[in-house]
């Protein structure tokens, strides 16, 4: 998060876009003051397709 005057950056991945909501939600009740631009990326989790060899 890297916040320049009335304006706040997030950044980084998760899983879900309730998830990437919920992180706006946070930032607008702490400080309703600041402009919120949200680069937060949705990335799939799903499971593994295959089995994984390890070495």
């Amino acid at each position: 998060m890297t916040v320049r005057g009335d304006h706040v950056v997030v950044s980084g991945d998760v899983a879900t876009e309730q998830r990437r909501a919920e992180v706006s939600e946070v930032i607008k009740d702490v400080a309703p003051e600041l402009v919120i631009h949200n680069d937060i990326r949705v990335v799939g989790a799903d499971e593994p397709t295959r089995r994984e060899e390890l070495r």
